[in-house]
C-alpha cells in the first residue's frame, strides 16, 4: 500500500495586521489622534493660563496692603489662592479695627467660598476669636473645640484646643480642662503651648485635690457598759 502524504496543517489567518486595520480604518484613526491632539492642547492651554492667573494673582496681593487693594484682588481673581488669602486679610483688619460684624462676614465668606484653602483652619479660628471678643464664650468654646477636631494636624490645632481648655476651666469644668490641658502635652509635646498647658494641668489637679471632702476616721466602737454592782 503507497503512504497517503500527511496534510499539511491550516495555517492560523493573523488577528492583527496593521496595514489592513490602516486601510480600513485610516479615517477613523486619524479624526481621533486629532481629538486626542486638540484635548491636550486644551488641557495644556488651560494649565497654562492658570499658572499665568495664580502668579498675576500673588503679583495683585502682594502689592495689596488695604481692605480696598484686597478687595480688589477679590474681583479681579475670584478663585485664588490670593483672593482667599485676601478674605482673612480683610477679616483680620476689620476685627483690629473693631469692626466686628464686616470682620464675621469675611471670615464667613471666606470658609464657604474657600473649602480647599490651606488656611482654612485660620478662617475658624477667627470666627471663634471674634465670638469671644463679642462675649459669647459659648460659642467660641464651640468653635474653638470645632476647629481642634476637625484640623487635628493643623498648625493652628494646639492653640485651639488650649483655648478650649481655658474656656472649660473658666466655666468652673475642672476635671474636663484638665484632661483638655494633658491632651496638648500628649498630642503637641512640641508647640509653644505644651509647656503652659502642662503647668495649668498640674494648677487644676491641686484644686481637685484642694477640694476633696477629707475623709473622717471610722468612729470607734462603744466600750461595753459595765453592770452595776
Amino acid at each position: 500500500m503507497t503512504r497517503q502524504p500527511a496534510e499539511t496543517p491550516p495555517q492560523p489567518i493573523p488577528t492583527f495586521d496593521p496595514e489592513i486595520i490602516w486601510a480600513v480604518h485610516r479615517q477613523k484613526i486619524i479624526a481621533g489622534a486629532l481629538v486626542l491632539v486638540a484635548i491636550l492642547l486644551g488641557a495644556g492651554i488651560f494649565y497654562g493660563l492658570k499658572t499665568v492667573n495664580n502668579q498675576q494673582a500673588e503679583a495683585a496681593y502682594a502689592a495689596a496692603g488695604t481692605v480696598e487693594g484686597w478687595q480688589r484682588v477679590i474681583r479681579e481673581f475670584p478663585n485664588s489662592v490670593a483672593a482667599g488669602n485676601s478674605y482673612l486679610r480683610i477679616a483680620d483688619t476689620q476685627r483690629d479695627g473693631g469692626k466686628l460684624p464686616e470682620s464675621n462676614a469675611a471670615y464667613d465668606a471666606f470658609v464657604h467660598q474657600f473649602s480647599k484653602h490651606p488656611l482654612l483652619a485660620a478662617g475658624y479660628m477667627g470666627l471663634a476669636s471674634n465670638a469671644e471678643i463679642e462675649n459669647h464664650p459659648d460659642k467660641a468654646l464651640e468653635a474653638y473645640k470645632g476647629v481642634a477636631e476637625q484640623f487635628p494636624n493643623s498648625y493652628l490645632a494646639p492653640m485651639a484646643l488650649f483655648q478650649q481648655a481655658r474656656l472649660t476651666e473658666a466655666k468652673g469644668n475642672l476635671k474636663e480642662a484638665q484632661e483638655l490641658f494633658e491632651r496638648i502635652v500628649r498630642r503637641y509635646p512640641e508647640s509653644t503651648f505644651a509647656s503652659e498647658a502642662g503647668h495649668r494641668a498640674g494648677q487644676i489637679e491641686d484644686k481637685l485635690a484642694q477640694s476633696k471632702p477629707e475623709e473622717k476616721p471610722a468612729a470607734s466602737p462603744a466600750a461595753p457598759k459595765r453592770p452595776e454592782s
